[in-house]
């Protein structure tokens, strides 16, 4: 029957999705010792290898009534009080990542009053009829640090072949900074067989021209949960060496960090997306337009936060949104709001970019040119609240840019044909120039050049 209830619950879960449970664990330990603070001096260390995994902290610990109420219990009772603003709700998350990882492991952990250990051979406990974990108590904590071990052993055979695969390990580390990217920003040092990570910021641009779309509000559910809610579009320099005038099917890849960043109490959810499911490619004058190259200095941020970490829009596994909770089509409408009117400004910059003026006579690029990053707020007072059936659009503040020359657009036509591969490359060559739209106009121009003289 054990056996069963490990297969029912690990099925779903793939190794890096269980590993992000215990760093989950660390997290929430962290932004509760410190709050709003700074997460400075507080670190996470992970060491995976074929003959085990391990996870340390210095986060706070665990307090013992709560491993004995939900962490190491089969269910997380009715009573149990909420997790304030964290990531965890049922308690499940540690036990089907230990369960998933291997067939012994050890929990250590101490707080400023408690300290415990729980140890568990799976084979031995699957055979015994008592379903409890044997958790020791210490009778003192003095000389412990404050903080959680985890030590798994026994790796299952899968799971010891996926640690001695180094792209195992490289795509955990960029879904650890891409989840836990406000955590590293804040402070927190999560460190991954010895090589710590690096922060990924939330950045817009902005300036005395230039300002970022934001919205803020509370929604209400029906069940008198709060999710407190702030939206954010803005544009950032293009990261790479994209063509931003290129026809869609000129360029293989879009802009990996073009779109939405939606996270939930903290938790990276959805990362540059660019989809449906975040309004993109909705109908004319309702939703934002398909995704375009022109549009790859989108960045948009969605902050989530609740005290009920079940009000929250995403899924079980915490790795995306429900399309169908009331509280993301709302956040949803917002979004679009808000993105809206960052699509206009990026449709006026590439007026100004396909006539090839600078300066004043193309206000938005000069402005953009000036402008600093600026790191967005995660969280603000709500200004508003709403229903989970309003939503009042008279609060939204709106993006701010230089208004565009007038003259652009008027007496200019485009000009678009393709040329044999090899012909573009030795033209492009000798123009030192990679985007097809800049060849194109510098070839005109060369010609226009030759015959108006």
């Amino acid at each position: 029957m054990k056996r069963f209830f490990i297969d029912i619950i690990t099925r779903d879960i793939d190794l890096g999705a269980a590993i992000m449970d215990l760093v989950d664990n660390s997290v929430d330990s962290a932004r509760k010792l410190r709050g709003d603070t700074s997460l400075e001096g507080l670190s996470v260390s992970i060491q995976a290898d074929e003959k085990q995994f391990s996870i340390e902290d210095n986060c706070g610990g665990i307090p013992v009534h709560h491993a004995k109420g939900y962490v190491f219990r089969m269910g997380r009772p009715g009573t149990a009080a909420s997790t304030g603003g964290m990531i965890g709700q049922f308690g499940v998350g540690l036990k089907r990542a230990l369960f998933k990882l291997g067939t012994d492991f050890i929990v250590d952990s101490t707080t400023d009053s408690t300290s415990f250990s729980v140890e568990l051979d799976v084979t031995k406990w699957e055979k015994e009829s008592d379903w409890g974990f044997d958790i020791r108590v210490r009778d003192s904590i003095k000389g412990s640090a404050r903080g959680t071990t985890i030590v798994v052993a026994n790796l299952y055979p899968d799971i010891a072949l996926q640690f001695q695969d180094q792209s195992v390990i490289d795509d955990l580390r960029d879904d650890l900074t891409s989840r836990h990217r406000i955590a590293i920003s804040n402070g927190l040092t999560i460190n991954l067989n010895g090589s710590p990570l690096a922060g990924a910021p939330s950045e817009v641009a902005g300036g005395d021209l230039i300002q970022a779309a934001t919205e803020t509000f509370t929604i209400k559910t029906p069940e008198g949960g709060l999710v407190r809610v702030r939206v954010v579009a803005g544009v950032a320099p293009t990261q790479n060496d994209l063509d931003e005038d290129a026809e869609p099917e000129a360029v293989p890849f879009p802009a990996s960090e073009a779109g939405w960043y939606v996270f939930g109490n903290g938790r990276l959810l959805l990362s540059a997306e660019k989809t449906r499911l975040t309004g993109w490619g909705g109908r004319r004058g309702v939703g934002l337009p398909l995704y375009h190259n022109q549009y790859a200095r989108f960045r948009g941020f969605v902050f989530m936060d609740s005290n009920d970490s079940s009000t929250i829009p995403w899924n079980t596994m915490k790795t995306g949104v429900d399309q169908s909770d009331e509280v993301w089509v709302r956040t949803k409408q917002a979004m679009m709001s808000a993105g809206r009117q960052i699509i206009t400004m990026l449709n006026l910059l590439k007026i100004e970019r396909q006539a090839g003026v600078s300066g004043p006579l193309a206000p938005i690029s000069t402005a953009l040119s000036s402008s600093k990053m600026v790191a967005v707020a995660t969280s603000e007072d709500a200004e508003y609240s709403i229903s989970i059936l309003e939503l009042r659009a008279d609060v939204v503040t709106a993006a701010s840019y230089p208004a565009p020359n007038p003259e652009l657009g008027e007496g200019v036509t485009r000009i678009a044909y393709t040329v044999d591969i090899r012909d573009f490359a030795v033209v492009s060559d000798a123009l030192d120039e990679k985007r097809a739209s800049r060849v194109g106009r510098l070839t005109f121009e060369n010609y226009y050049t030759e015959v108006a003289d």
